[in-house]
């Protein structure tokens, strides 16, 4: 009876949020209507990243609109309020516009904003906001990166989430895969874009091979990852989509979602040392890596999260690694010192001898004087 009413309350919610959708759905923020990145790609970190500003290794959580590698207009989606126009860090030059219902949409990577664009100020659906860029990395191909945030992470789910996930072979998603916990900031519950547009956009990356297994646009991409994913606390929904990628893939391949996830996957896996491999590093450079990953990265509490079983597996294994290696290393230090020790203990018993033996001469000599006289 409680599994009925929780499956008959997420239908409520999915019904409410389709109606929403088609009563405020979004228009396109640019005039040639394709996309150039999947959202919940992976990208693996390094070359894998194409020129992203984001060197870690991160899941893509938006849609790239192409401009042809050009600075073209790029529109509002939807009326709103602009609550950011400026620097976002890795976003590069970034407008964020807040909807009526509290919902976000956020543009990325611009090459420059319109003079009219300010904070505070309402703009209206196919209003000019900039133009598309590759701020703030040079190498990265001008686009448009557009990022998505439901104010309500109920609704969120409902968008991204409809089906049942369990643990069997070819499940759609593997829960232990994905990340424990929402993050929530000014974007609000990040989720896939492609619901909430009124076009359906046909998809153009450079990757022919994943249109069979992941469709050739967004609507057919969103229809087959997240139709088999489940709702379900700590899911974040770009996470779902990656591992549904995952599993949609291996079941093309004939395979079990664990037999497509081979070793050597970057999936869920904690990222490489950036020096060289560990025994190739000196005990500096070693701890140096190892300090700097985890307390000189005030994200790595977030990253670990997204770490699959293996990734974890891999992190502890290696965390259990430098701990041993730090304590051979301190044997080491106290070896040394106790043998240093030893040696000033020799060095001051030898003289200590010395001393009690000249005393002893002392002694007897003072003596035979004592005597003869």
């Amino acid at each position: 009876m409680l599994r009925a009413t929780r499956v008959l309350i997420a239908m409520t919610v999915l019904l409410e949020v389709t109606a929403a959708h088609a009563q405020t759905c979004m228009v396109a923020p640019t005039d040639k209507k394709v996309v150039s990145g999947r959202f919940g790609k992976l990208r693996p970190g390094g070359s894998g990243n194409f020129g992203s500003a984001n060197t870690r290794s991160h899941v893509h959580d938006g849609l790239d609109f192409s401009t042809s590698a050009m600075s073209k207009p790029v529109y509002a989606t939807t009326d709103g309020l602009v609550t950011h126009a400026g620097d976002m860090k890795t976003a590069g030059t970034a407008v964020l516009i807040k909807r009526d219902n509290g919902d976000v949409v956020a543009y990325y990577h611009l090459g420059g904003l319109d003079p009219k664009i300010r904070v505070g100020m309402r703009v209206q659906a196919g209003q000019q906001v900039g133009v598309s860029g590759n701020t703030p990395s040079e190498p990265m191909v001008k686009h448009l990166h557009l990022s998505y945030g439901s104010a309500d992470q109920q609704a969120a789910r409902a968008a991204s989430f409809q089906g049942k996930a369990d643990n069997r072979s070819n499940s759609p998603f593997r829960p232990d895969q994905l990340q424990y916990a929402f993050r929530r900031n000014r974007l609000g519950w990040r989720t896939d874009p492609a619901p909430y547009f009124c076009d359906t956009f046909p998809i153009s990356d450079g990757h022919p091979e994943d249109v069979q297994t992941l469709g050739a646009d967004t609507k057919a991409q969103h229809d087959i990852l997240f139709n088999g994913a489940a709702a379900g606390e700590g899911v974040d929904s770009a996470q779902a989509m990656a591992a549904a990628a995952d599993a949609a893939r291996a079941r093309a391949a004939g395979q079990s979602t664990e037999e497509g996830m081979k070793d050597g996957e970057t999936h869920g896996m904690p990222p490489l040392p950036p020096i060289g491999e560990y025994d190739a590093m000196s005990a500096n450079e070693m701890l140096k890596t190892e300090a700097s990953k985890r307390f000189g990265n005030p994200a790595w509490d977030q990253e670990i999260r997204k770490l699959s079983l293996r990734g974890l597996m891999v992190e502890y294994l290696r965390t259990i690694a430098i701990v041993n290696y730090m304590q051979e290393a301190i044997d080491r230090k106290k070896e040394r010192i106790e043998t240093l020790l030893a040696t000033y203990t020799v060095q001051k018993l030898k003289n200590t001898r010395t001393q009690v033996d000249a005393a002893r001469n002392r002694a007897a000599s003072t003596s035979k004087q004592s005597q003869i006289q």
